[in-house]
């Protein structure tokens, strides 16, 4: 039975909200963890409504991923006994959850209506961020810092200029509106003052430009006089910026050794000693009963490789190196004007490459909800191409 088209729209919002869901909290009096959950189960209710024989397939074949994933890292409990099992629980229930949602959420129209309600959300909440500034006398002075990590509404605004200047791209009209949109999301992105959207964002907006094969546009006139218009507000917004955030962004191409250059050095000096023990995991939460500053390294790569270990680090960045290029060959396909596929490709590799400045295994959500949605998809150009008839061979009509 075909889903009517608005309620296509309710599994994709709720969707969207779980992954914004840490914000709830800063803005409403409710429980953040409440919101969370609340989201999962509506998402997985209303995607419910369009369960189908190809979506049951989809995660039947995602299940043995996600198995293998989780045997990899109980190999890390052989030889240790500490672990965190919130953290592990959450990890796993974060995986079958997106697992799910690429399978019988992003289906069709779907996954459109997703990207577009996702940037949306993303977008109120880097203005909200602005207009609601509640930073707290911490020495950083950072965006939201009195309620909230800012790196989250950096990353919001990231995703929302990457969808933007995706539109810029593909799309001749109303760019001065689009411009317009992106000045708030570049101010909210610099008065967050965190370093890793800004770099992951560079990185976003490069395949974005390779994936259109829009390159040419580093030629037009319109394209640096815009450029310019963003650089000069993000100049004002660095200058008119409490020092500490001065210091952070100049830390981007000078070292200054800011206080939060030291909690890093120590992070990774701790994490450097506890990899040299051993390479094949010492459990969920080993870094934090370690008696590091914070409870995790602020790196994907080297928690994986601390925590689960090294076998599930392999099996894990192989999956995630096999997603990412199956959107990239389906997005360079379309020339990049193929909505989901692109954007998910650019949100993937974003959202990648923050993982290795900030948060910690159970942060990037976009990214693995990206991994399963391109295996599932590979899952049904794969069987297409099974059941695909084989023609029959010509044969020479006999005279």
């Amino acid at each position: 039975m075909r889903i009517p088209a608005p309620k296509l729209l309710l599994a994709p919002a709720c969707l969207g909200l779980f992954l914004l869901s840490g914000w709830a909290s800063v803005f409403f009096a409710v429980d953040t963890d409440l919101v969370q959950y609340a989201a999962i189960a509506a998402t997985i209710v209303l995607g419910g409504l369009s369960l189908s024989y190809s979506g049951l397939n989809r995660f039947a074949c995602l299940l043995p991923v996600i198995v293998c994933l989780i045997a990899f890292a109980q190999i890390a409990y052989l030889d240790t006994h500490i672990g965190h099992r919130p953290k592990e629980l959450k990890f796993y229930l974060i995986l079958v959850f997106c697992a799910y949602c690429a399978c019988f959420v992003l289906r069709g129209a779907a996954a459109e209506q997703f990207v577009k309600i996702y940037v949306a959300l993303c977008f109120l909440l880097s203005v909200a961020a602005l207009l609601m500034n509640k930073g707290a006398d911490t020495g950083a002075q950072r965006l939201m810092q009195g309620d909230g990590n800012p790196i989250w509404i950096a990353r919001a605004a990231g995703t929302a200029i990457m969808f933007l200047a995706w539109r810029l791209l593909t799309d001749t009209r109303r760019q001065a509106l689009r411009i317009a949109l992106i000045l708030p999301c570049v101010a909210a992105l610099v008065l967050a003052g965190a370093r890793g959207p800004i770099l992951s964002l560079l990185l976003g907006l490069g395949v974005l430009l390779v994936l259109t094969n829009r390159g040419a546009l580093l030629l037009s006139r319109k394209v640096w006089a815009a450029g310019l218009a963003v650089v000069l507000l993000a100049v004002a917004a660095a200058v008119l910026a409490p020092d500490g955030i001065k210091d952070r962004l100049a830390s981007l191409v000078v070292s200054n050794y800011s206080g939060s250059d030291v909690l890093r050095m120590n992070l990774y000096e701790v994490s450097f000693s506890m990899l040299r023990d051993t390479l094949f995991g010492q459990g969920f939460g080993a870094f934090e009963a370690s008696g590091a500053l914070q409870p995790y390294p602020h790196n994907l790569l080297i928690e994986t490789l601390i925590e689960p270990g090294l076998i599930f680090t392999v099996f894990f960045f192989a999956l995630i190196v096999y997603a990412i290029a199956r959107l990239y060959r389906s997005a360079k396909r379309s020339q990049g004007r193929d909505l989901v596929a692109t954007f998910l490709c650019a949100l993937s590799l974003y959202s990648l490459a923050n993982a290795m400045f900030s948060g910690d295994i159970t942060s990037p959500k976009e990214l693995y909800l990206c991994v399963f949605y391109a295996l599932s998809t590979a899952f049904v150009v794969r069987t297409a191409n099974v059941q695909r008839p084989v023609p029959a061979s010509s044969q020479p009509i006999a005279h």
